[in-house]
């Protein structure tokens, strides 16, 4: 599996044009039930961006995409989810995780609509939590402003740091066996970003967005 993830990284590097496309994928795999706790796609994302900003392409084009995969990957979780309801829990390969599909919802049952905007930066649940919020029936309006929010928040950090690192290199002279060092101290700063922003606002999102991501009553009947 590394070397298959290690191969989309030498085919970027080799094919700068098609970032924009792999970080697109990327982004959105990371909200798919399963795929997103198998792929890694936070690494990914930073090692692609660091190539493409060496090869000069745009570093907003490349956060553009990373919003749009992120935004679409949680749309594309919760209509299934509400379409599908429960009886989406007892296909293949869902049925496979009843341990992760019940954290999953008791992380929807403790933040309400929030756990959309938490679940981006919080590892496991976040391939799970916009597919559950779609068969407990989250109200659409307040899922997709909390998809949005979280999305223009997540890709930026995930982009950035790649970004600066190509910037950096590029004064030094570095050239690309440097590519792990980059990886390795984003994803760092990356994952304590991330803890730090989660443990701040799951104490306070009601606060934070009284609104948007406010609590809703769970219907867990639509399950069945």
């Amino acid at each position: 599996m590394s070397s298959y993830f290690s191969a989309i990284v030498d085919f970027v590097g080799a094919n700068p044009q098609y970032a924009i496309i792999a970080i697109f994928l990327l982004a959105w795999s990371e909200a798919i039930p399963v795929v997103g706790t198998v792929v890694p796609g936070s690494t990914l994302i930073l090692a692609v961006s660091a190539l493409a900003a060496g090869a000069d392409v745009s570093a907003l084009y490349l956060v553009l995409a990373a919003i749009a995969g992120a935004i679409a990957g949680d749309a594309s979780s919760f209509w299934i989810g509400s379409r599908y309801h429960g009886r989406v829990l007892l296909m293949w390969p869902l049925k496979q995780y009843p341990q992760l599909i019940a954290r999953s919802e008791a992380f929807i049952s403790k933040y309400g609509t929030a756990s959309v905007f938490l679940a981006r930066f919080t590892a496991v649940v976040r391939a799970f939590v916009p597919l559950l919020a779609g068969v407990l029936r989250m109200p659409a309006g307040k899922f997709y402003a909390a998809n949005v929010i979280s999305a223009l928040v997540w890709a930026p950090a995930h982009v950035y740091p790649g970004v600066l690192a190509a910037f950096m290199f590029g004064i030094v002279g570095a050239g690309r066996e440097h590519l792990v060092l980059t990886v390795v101290a984003g994803v760092v700063l990356v994952s304590l970003a991330s803890g730090f922003m989660h443990g701040w606002i799951h104490k306070r999102p009601a606060r934070l967005f009284p609104r948007i991501l406010g609590r809703w009553p769970l219907r867990f009947g639509a399950r069945e």
